[in-house]
């Protein structure tokens, strides 16, 4: 997995200089949403890299121990992160699409398999605390549990074999090809803002700023 860093080398060329013009609005919010999306996909690859290395520790814990509870702790909430990361960064990537008129691209991303897994589990390991605490229907998932004296929190945290994470009936295995698909779509939006500002507004923004713009390293 690799890290996202262009915003900063190129906002200038997609933020307006005359604040006066029509787009102004418009390429302030595409600058703006580019660099949370840059921020919420390297937070996915820290994560990642976090889940990664605490599976790794936990075969040296013994088993039914403080230490390896704790490890369980930081590995559960790492896993958590790593897909509320995932989803903001895809909802972040289909707002931007649609801004720049790739509707179809959008709808395809809202509709990929990949995003309704990190939300469905994302989602019920959010609410965990409403299937612990109430009776309502629709917290009622056969696969948490059917009586009173079974482990539910135990069981709403789903399970993970080897590196695939499992809860219901969705999975979704980790590991350095499962977010792929929204390294492409960054790609594609990075694509069209380099044709679409950073092309067009480089040579007079160049001139104007030539003694601020520092390469971000």
């Amino acid at each position: 997995m690799k890290m996202f860093e262009n915003y900063h080398n190129i906002h200038l060329y997609i933020e307006p200089l005359d604040d006066s013009k029509p787009d102004a609005h418009i390429r302030y919010e595409v600058s703006n949403l580019l660099m949370l999306l840059e921020d919420y996909l390297n937070l996915t690859t820290n994560q990642y890299i976090r889940v990664k290395d605490n599976r790794d520790k936990l075969k040296n814990y013994p088993q039914n121990s403080k230490a390896l509870h704790r490890q369980m702790n930081i590995f559960f909430g790492d896993i958590h992160f790593m897909l509320i990361s995932a989803e903001k960064a895809y909802n972040l990537s289909i707002r931007l699409l649609k801004i720049l008129g790739e509707n179809k691209t959008a709808v395809d991303a809202t509709k990929s398999q990949l995003f309704k897994i990190i939300k469905f589990i994302r989602n019920n390991l959010e609410h965990m605390d409403d299937k612990l605490t109430k009776e309502d229907g629709k917290y009622t998932e056969p696969w948490y549990s059917n009586t009173a004296h079974t482990f539910w929190f135990n069981r709403q945290w789903g399970s993970m074999d080897n590196d695939t994470i499992k809860l219901g009936d969705k999975s979704l295995t980790i590991n350095e090809q499962t977010f792929e698909p929204l390294e492409k779509l960054y790609d594609i939006i990075l694509s069209i803002i380099t044709k679409r500002y950073v092309i067009p507004n480089k040579e007079i923004v160049d001139r104007i700023f030539s003694r601020h713009i520092k390469k971000w390293e």
